[in-house]
């Protein structure tokens, strides 16, 4: 049989990769699978067939980076394969510009999709909401992105402009938006009273120093006269496990906050930190589809550690310890390795946490029909039903 030179270039990258994956260069873990030789060698014929019989011309590498994506994103949408550039930008830390238009992001469905807008961000003024699916950014389709990278492509300069492609949640099809970046600061905890003595605290997101910053919102709280509290976690987004750990420990005195089941280190429990608890009486949790990451972790510590009921919608279910690995040419994933757990060992990755009370409305509406019922949720609440724990 005649070898060409694309055989021959298949033939090299099969073997390659057959070698890595003996070899267990993962994070130094033997990770051969009985039957992967298998898999490989339909993957070569998979791959030789398209590049000698696809409609028209495809490059090797297009296709390989395909490859990659789609094996990280089918076990989990924030899995992310990064080129050697990309790579090392992640791991240095760097971002795409000092300016943003105020997205998180994760992928569903193949394409980049909004978990929030930041309230007062540029993407928040345009109207864009949880579900909205990005179509492309600048001209490029979100198909080639992963969450990461997405994030990056939409920073820049204050004052340069970004162009969306965008599918809308709420069914109005597709539309072409621009957006002017910007620097507005994170959104601090802010907390306001319901007279005459419900409290509510506003957190949109955990970065370093809120679960101190926190507590000062409680305390100035509980000086105006608050004996029962509302917790607004809608549309908060972090990565932070060191402030969520920190948040439910104002809450929590001592035991688990949350586990990490990890499949190779086992469960690791991280326990309240010990700080001073700043309070004690009844609690409601208020959560909504724009609640992740880091944010659950803190709901579900709350529910199942301190007793606090959690009302409002179904959170968006980002329930996985993400860690930045280099393989050996350079370039990296992000990769899950460890799924959070509820101090009762319950699971939300994916699924997200379920409301104790369902309760629907937008959080953009001016009277804000959802926490108005929640706050008189909590009105309703004695002592003792409102701190037993799950």
């Amino acid at each position: 049989m005649k070898i060409t030179i694309d055989r021959k270039v298949l033939l090299g990258i099969s073997a390659g990769l057959i070698a890595f994956t003996l070899s267990g260069a993962l994070m130094g873990r033997v990770v051969a699978v009985e039957g992967t030789y298998g898999y490989l060698k339909l993957f070569n014929e998979v791959l030789y067939l398209v590049l000698n019989n696809y409609v028209q011309p495809v490059q090797i590498d297009t296709l390989m980076d395909g490859a990659y994506r789609g094996l990280l994103e089918s076990l989990d949408p924030d899995n992310e394969y990064l080129p050697a550039p990309k790579y090392e930008r992640a791991l240095k830390g760097e971002i795409g510009g000092p300016a943003d238009v105020g997205l998180s992001l994760s992928k569903r469905r193949g394409y980049i999709v909004v978990v929030d807008a930041l309230a007062g961000s540029p993407a928040a003024e345009a109207g864009l909401r949880t579900g909205d699916l990005l179509i492309t950014i600048d001209g490029r389709s979100t198909r080639l992105m992963g969450s990461w990278e997405a994030g990056q492509a939409l920073r820049g300069r204050p004052g340069t402009r970004t162009v969306l492609t965008l599918n809308g949640a709420d069914g109005t099809g597709r539309r072409s938006l621009t957006l002017l970046r910007r620097t507005p600061g994170p959104g601090a905890p802010a907390g306001v009273m319901a007279p005459p003595d419900v409290a509510v605290a506003k957190v949109t997101s955990l970065r370093e120093g809120d679960a101190r910053r926190i507590d000062q919102t409680i305390a100035s709280l509980k000086s105006k006269g608050a004996t029962r509290l509302l917790l607004d976690l809608r549309g908060c987004v972090s990565d932070s496990l060191a402030e969520a750990i920190g948040t439910a420990s104002l809450f929590v005195k001592e035991g688990t906050i949350v586990t990490v089941a990890d499949r190779y280190e086992g469960d690791r429990a991280f326990l309240a930190d010990g700080r001073r608890v700043a309070w004690e009486g009844p609690l409601v949790v208020l959560v909504d589809e724009g609640t992740s990451r880091s944010c659950e972790i803190l709901a579900a510590a709350l529910r199942d550690a301190a007793g606090a009921p959690i009302l409002g919608q179904r959170t968006w279910g980002a329930g996985t310890l993400r860690k930045l690995i280099p393989l050996r040419h350079g370039d990296g994933v992000f990769l899950a390795t460890g799924k959070y757990l509820s101090p009762s060992g319950k699971e939300w990755n994916g699924k997200g946490l379920q409301p104790d009370l369902q309760v629907d409305g937008d959080p953009g509406d001016p009277n804000d029909p959802q926490r108005q019922k929640a706050v008189d949720y909590l009105r309703g609440l004695s002592s003792a039903a409102a701190r037993k724990a799950a």
